[in-house]
């Protein structure tokens, strides 16, 4: 049962929705209206590119991560979302998906055990500009709550054009020798974050260097999967 203080701090400082910033009942993370029409990516769930299967994307497209899953699509509120956090950093908000990333994790990746999360790196010149790096905050807030350590093991060592504004084969080449790794990842079992995926080349690139540093498996999930029609990387 909540404590007598638990309830007079919940109407002194109400939770909000983490999508629309409605007042939420005590318990609740997302309003009835956002529960019932957030784009939710429902299982089953394509093994390779992590939408569900009746509108995969992929072809059966192999990557050199094990596995990606989401929440949800990147499109509607979801996406409003994530470029107001992409822009703004909110940790109510990063905790909001970290909470629906970590129930797809456990229903999806429930028998694995994870060494350590990591997140895919800003280049610092990104960094300086914006103050923040979302996915790490992202990625922090979900090792809270799957009691996982969060570890720094990537760095971007080279400044690329944002992935957005590429084409799928371009994407590719644009990030071709631009992560490092920076710290003993051999043998592990790594769940690796980001915000969105769209191709998944990001996501390849940096789980491809983790395993040549000697990473066992590499896991993906992000907030939300794009790539459906009228989505927006």
């Amino acid at each position: 049962m909540r404590s007598i203080k638990e309830s007079f701090l919940s109407l002194l400082f109400p939770h909000h929705c983490f999508l629309c910033s409605e007042i939420l009942m005590p318990n609740q993370r997302l309003c009835p209206e956002c529960r019932t029409h957030a784009p939710y990516i429902l299982p089953p769930i394509c093994a390779q590119c992590g939408r569900s299967e009746d509108v995969c994307i992929c072809g059966g497209h192999s990557h050199a991560f094990e596995r990606c899953i989401s929440p949800f699509y990147h499109r509607d509120m979801v996406r409003d979302t994530i470029l107001r956090i992409k822009e703004d950093f909110d940790t109510v908000v990063a905790d909001g998906f970290a909470a629906e990333m970590a129930e797809v994790i456990r229903r999806e990746y429930g028998g694995i055990a994870f060494d350590m999360v990591t997140s895919v790196p800003l280049h610092k010149k990104d960094y300086y500009l914006r103050g923040f790096d979302q996915a790490a905050g992202l990625a922090k807030a979900l090792a809270k709550r799957l009691d996982v350590p969060y570890n720094t093991v990537l760095t971007k060592l080279i400044h690329t054009e944002p992935q957005k504004e590429l084409t799928a084969l371009r994407r590719r080449g644009n990030l071709l020798g631009v992560f490092d790794v920076t710290a003993d990842v051999a043998g592990r079992t790594i769940l690796l974050v980001d915000d969105v995926i769209t191709t998944g080349s990001t996501l390849d690139e940096c789980a491809k260097m983790l395993k040549i540093f000697g990473a066992e498996e590499v896991y993906a999930v992000t907030a939300a999967a794009a790539g459906l029609k009228n989505d927006e990387p």
